[in-house]
């Protein structure tokens, strides 16, 4: 067998793979060189019987995703089959063949298909809803909600943005008083919105489209909240990877109403409370951080301080 590897990953891998049932690998060979992973090791394997698998594993310790999976796909959530996991945060899963969003992208073949495909993928993960204000997290094991205030979210994030504001982005004080004044204004909305599953970590790496679909991969962080929030951070997403944003496909394929100033309400309260957080101390801090992860990572850090800087003239639509 040729491993592309050594040492425990391919044991692991050959344990999770008879565990499954499955018949033994003909190749295996690492395929995270990039570092997209961040906090896991990405590993695919050719069976005998010419199927692709992949093993991720992480880092750390984490319970296994069995039950969370399965809850999901009787859901009608059509997350990739998981053969085999174990409570050390190694899994087993379907490999989805095709090319990442974000790769697409950058090499220039994400057209509207692709695009009507990614929006179509995640109007049928938003389709699964849930009562009115309810919100939290999908675990290993449990649904932990509990009802809360969307209106109050928005603006609790906006406030606690306010020190990172007031060192580094002094001159947007003004914008962001008119951002939470339309909030407030729009409350009725935002509060009668119903929430969904959301996939946690929805971005272009996260997301893999070939001639028939598209398809969400890694769902580690699934939890139930605010479609707006998710579609907001995508549209985050695909300006990091070189866009303007979501492309007018997208929102054709998601075929839901999506009210773009809301949209983008949100998409600034995420934007600012993604740089005020400590994600970006944590990651510099991070000595196994592959480089070519750590440099998408700064890049993306800049355009997002870029971004921040334009808040002023894009609020214009938020009446």
């Amino acid at each position: 067998m040729d491993d592309g590897d050594s040492g425990a990953p391919l044991e692991v891998m050959d344990r999770l793979i008879a565990a499954s049932g499955l018949p033994a690998p003909v190749s295996v060979h690492t395929i995270d060189s990039d570092g997209n992973g961040l906090d896991n090791r990405l590993m695919r394997a050719e069976l005998t019987d010419g199927r692709m698998v992949v093993m991720r594993q992480s880092r750390v310790a984490t319970t296994s995703p069995r039950r969370r999976v399965d809850f999901l796909r009787a859901n009608g959530i059509n997350t990739p089959k998981l053969f085999a996991s174990d409570d050390a945060g190694a899994a087993l899963w379907e490999y989805i063949s095709g090319q990442t969003l974000a790769d697409s992208v950058a090499n220039g073949t994400a057209d509207r298909t692709a695009w009507r495909r990614t929006g179509a993928a995640l109007a049928e993960l938003h389709a699964v809803t849930f009562p009115a204000s309810l919100e939290g997290t999908i675990d290993a094991d449990s649904l932990s909600l509990r009802t809360t205030d969307p209106v109050e979210s928005l603006l609790d994030n906006l406030a606690a943005s306010g020190p990172w504001v007031e060192k580094h982005r002094p001159r947007l004080r003004g914008a962001l008083e008119h951002v939470r004044c339309f909030i407030a204004d729009r409350a009725t909305q935002i509060r009668t919105a119903r929430p969904s599953v959301l996939h946690g970590d929805v971005n272009l790496l996260n997301i893999v489209v070939n001639e028939d679909e598209a398809r969400l991969i890694d769902w580690d962080f699934p939890r139930v909240g605010q479609p707006l929030a998710e579609l907001s951070a995508l549209d985050e997403h695909a300006y990091l990877h070189g866009l303007d944003g979501l492309p007018s496909s997208f929102f054709e394929g998601y075929d839901r109403p999506v009210p773009r100033d809301l949209l983008l309400a949100y998409r600034i309260v995420g934007c600012i409370g993604w740089l005020a957080s400590g994600d970006w101390e944590e990651w510099d801090r991070a000595p196994e951080l592959p480089d070519a992860a750590r440099s998408r990572l700064d890049k993306w850090h800049q355009r997002l301080l870029d971004w921040s800087i334009g808040i002023p003239e894009v609020i214009t639509t938020l009446r």
